[in-house]
């Protein structure tokens, strides 16, 4: 795929709003009407701080609107946890999961700013408290999250059991310490048209040591740009993988989409294999090798439906489509210091 191919599919639009409007509170600019035929969008509107917001047994279908919303993501009792005082020790406070959706099928989920207040120089296995900015989980089959911007969580958006079929789309995530999606309950579900700048971990479909299986089930990585980030992550500085895979993980469809590698060292050359070895279908993407330093010898090679690229080339080819998603996707929140 060439660069003139691929920011025409990045640049398409991801809201499928309807014209109207509704007045917003406090003071905030006026949203565009949502009209999801399930009745009246629940909104959300200011600073929630370290206030959890759940829903729980919303009716089938039903939207939340929290695109005037913001939300701090802290995991860490401690600025710096240590081997000698980890993040559950200390006295800042903590909002791990500051949303949680939870037995809402086909519920819709739009907007929200996640900041997040995760350590970003401690140890990998020292600032393991878990967290996720938004936290999908019970019988919620089929939802939808958009137009999420999150940054400096733990995880990003996770997916428990009962939450397959999800689809997740049009979300900018950065400064991810772990995984930017875990599904790690090995669901079906889309990732599409998101911008992952920055994580340690791209998309987990990996159950540890739990006896899953989700070989019967599949992840479609369509029009989304994935920037791995290394971390301080048991003593190296490093990142693992775009997708972080075992052989009981879902197949994967992978289209359109763009990896780059950040770290010569980078961990998890089985599990990039394995990505490979998943796909059953690949096409029209990118792998960007971004350092200088050469490929190692057993660095594994993607199939042909990946074009590679290396160096200042790569480097050069990830500004730019990072900034033509970012540049196409102005409904996406903003921070106010975002240096763009």
């Amino acid at each position: 795929m060439d660069r003139r191919s691929f920011m025409s599919l990045a640049g398409s639009s991801v809201f499928a709003l309807l014209p109207g409007w509704q007045e917003a509170q406090g003071g905030q600019a006026p949203l565009p009407a949502i009209d999801s035929g399930k009745g009246q969008p629940i909104v959300l509107n200011g600073e929630y701080g370290y206030e959890q917001q759940s829903f729980r047994d919303l009716p089938e279908g039903a939207t939340i609107d929290a695109r005037n919303a913001s939300f701090l993501v802290a995991n860490s009792r401690n600025s710096e946890p240590s081997a000698m005082m980890g993040c559950d020790e200390g006295t800042l406070p903590v909002n791990r999961y500051p949303l949680v959706i939870r037995d809402c099928p086909g519920v819709r989920f739009i907007g929200g700013r996640f900041n997040g207040q995760v350590p970003q120089t401690s140890d990998w296995r020292d600032t393991y408290c878990n967290s996720a900015a938004v936290l999908v989980r019970g019988e919620t089959a089929n939802a939808t999250i958009e137009g999420v911007r999150a940054r400096r969580c733990w995880d990003g958006i996770r997916f428990t059991e009962g939450a397959g079929g999800f689809h997740l789309k049009g979300s900018w995530l950065s400064e991810i310490r772990d995984d930017a999606v875990e599904n790690d309950y090995l669901l079906s579900g889309t990732v599409e048209d998101c911008l992952f700048d920055g994580c340690f971990s791209g998309i987990s479909v990996d159950p540890a040591k739990n006896d899953r299986d989700g070989t019967n089930e599949v992840v479609h990585i369509d029009g989304s740009l994935i920037h791995m980030h290394a971390y301080l992550a048991k003593g190296e500085i490093t990142h693992q993988t775009p997708v972080k895979a075992v052989d009981q993980s879902p197949r994967l469809r992978i289209t359109g989409s763009v990896f780059a590698l950040a770290a010569a060292n980078m961990r998890g050359f089985h599990r990039l294999e394995r990505t490979w070895r998943l796909a059953i279908e690949c096409r029209d993407n990118m792998l960007l090798w971004l350092p200088d330093e050469p490929m190692p010898f057993e660095f594994p090679m993607p199939p042909s439906g990946f074009r590679v690229l290396k160096g200042i080339d790569a480097r050069r080819y990830w500004d730019k489509a990072r900034l033509h998603w970012i540049t196409a996707h102005q409904d996406v929140a903003r921070f106010t210091d975002e240096a763009l």
